[in-house]
């Protein structure tokens, strides 16, 4: 941003006036020829123009450009801002979901693991069959598994948000418990659109990027234009005073002195050159203009080369302005969606821990099998993860939504961090307690008198 905020003082100086300054000071040798003797001396000098720019179009609309260059500067810094926002709060998320994952996936192995012992007790006493105890081992087996591809990628999304933050990062508040999801205000979708459609940065910068091309055609332009301009200079040389065989000088009456006298046999002519030294002073103000005529076809090239420029710049803005609408359309139908799925899972997960406890019960009682009490706890564990990345996903497209409308502040990141707080994860890992209800095959094994084999009962009638 500093560097393009420089564009306008340069285009500036164009329209102020310009001084420079020359010095000059030479050694020159003199042959007269016809039998005078050479003669050597100093001429000194200088010289100050001053060119004040009356009438310079182009200049005029460079100067336009020079606006237009601030103006984009303060856009592209203003999307840079957005977009560190928006990063970090994808990388957070995305790292707190990350975590979530880890901690839902070591309570599983250690749920799995429990249910492993017991269907291997079981098996021991005669309770079930060899295929419980296989179907818990291949669970436990995939569970550690799935524990350490959860570790790594909290690994790899934990130093996506350390290269973000500039500092290491080892553990996450969360969501608080009960935290208010907020809805997308105003809550009319065409709206949120039509404002994406003008105020959205990237549409701004491809509207000043239009703006600089058309002032660049009518720079073009003026390239037929004459110039009008206010010259001014003063100039002053001096030629020292030569004797014969030597130029002495006086530069303005006290630097430097010629030898002035003749030498014997010097011609007479020669003796009076000896005693010429002068000084001289211009001074000029004026106006210059300057009338284009011909170059060749460059302007009428350059005329055109600039409005192939501001037709692809016109395009260039109508894209911009159908991927902020797009954008604006997304983030909003993700918000709302975000929040009716939040609702969904919800309650899914309440359905989820009922049947854990249902399928807890039905083994204890014996008519549900190991594999069944697996299988709720893995729905139980995966709506709890399921319903944790909704919401993360519903604040980051909620995020999205006020970018989308070049509306993402500071103030936006405080209110998420007035929503997070240190908790622990018994919300994602607590599982519901079995019930101690004796398994009914130990009693059945009892009156059978059988190791853990059971005979089908036979159907009334049957041999």
């Amino acid at each position: 941003m500093a560097a393009n905020s420089e564009e306008l003082p340069l285009a500036r100086a164009k329209l102020l006036p310009q001084l420079s300054a020359s010095l000059s000071a030479n050694r020159q040798n003199t042959d007269f020829g016809g039998g005078f003797p050479a003669s050597t001396g100093n001429s000194n000098g200088y010289t100050v123009s001053l060119t004040q720019p009356l009438i310079h179009v182009d200049t005029w609309y460079g100067y336009a450009q020079g606006k237009i260059a601030v103006e984009s500067a303060q856009a592209s810094f203003g999307q840079a801002r957005q977009d560190l926002i928006l990063r970090l709060g994808q990388a957070y998320f995305d790292a707190l979901s990350a975590q979530d994952s880890v901690a839902i996936a070591s309570s599983q192995k250690a749920s799995i693991a429990q249910q492993l012992e017991s269907a291997k007790h079981a098996f021991e006493v005669g309770n079930t069959t060899v295929t419980d105890t296989n179907e818990a081992q291949a669970r436990y087996d995939q569970a550690v598994s799935q524990e350490i591809g959860a570790q790594n990628d909290l690994a790899v999304k934990l130093a996506a948000l350390q290269q973000i933050v500039g500092h290491p990062v080892e553990h996450l508040d969360g969501l608080a418990a009960g935290a208010p999801l907020p809805p997308p205000v105003p809550a009319d979708i065409n709206q949120w659109v039509d404002t994406a459609a003008d105020a959205n940065y990237q549409v701004v910068l491809k509207q000043l990027a239009l703006d600089n091309a058309q002032r660049e055609t009518s720079k073009a332009k003026a390239g037929h234009l004459p110039t009008v301009d206010l010259v001014a200079s003063r100039s002053r040389s001096s030629l020292g005073a030569a004797g014969a065989g030597n130029f002495g000088g006086n530069f303005g009456g006290g630097f430097g002195s010629g030898t002035n006298t003749a030498v014997s046999g010097t011609p007479a002519l020669a003796a009076e050159l000896g005693n010429l030294g002068s000084s001289y002073t211009n001074n000029t103000i004026g106006v210059q203009v300057t009338i284009p005529i011909f170059a060749g076809g460059a302007t009428q090239s350059r005329v055109r080369q600039t409005l192939a420029l501001e037709d692809q710049a016109a395009a260039d803005l109508d894209t911009a302005r159908r991927n902020a609408e797009l954008s604006a359309r997304q983030a909003f139908l993700g918000v709302s969606s975000g929040l009716a799925q939040v609702r969904a899972l919800q309650t899914a997960e309440r359905s989820a821990r009922t049947s854990l406890e249902s399928n807890l019960l039905g083994y204890q009682v014996g008519v549900r099998i190991n594999i069944d009490v697996l299988n709720a706890q893995d729905q139980l564990f995966s709506s709890r993860r399921d319903l944790a990345k909704a919401r993360y996903d519903t604040l980051v497209n909620s995020m999205k939504l006020k970018a989308a409308t070049a509306n993402l502040t500071d103030e936006d990141v405080l209110q998420l961090s007035a929503l997070l707080s240190p908790v622990d994860d018994g919300l994602l890992t607590a599982l519901p307690v079995a019930p101690s209800v004796p398994h009914p095959g130990v009693a059945a094994r009892g009156a059978a008198g059988q190791s853990g084999r059971h005979t089908m009962p036979k159907t009334p009638g049957a041999q």
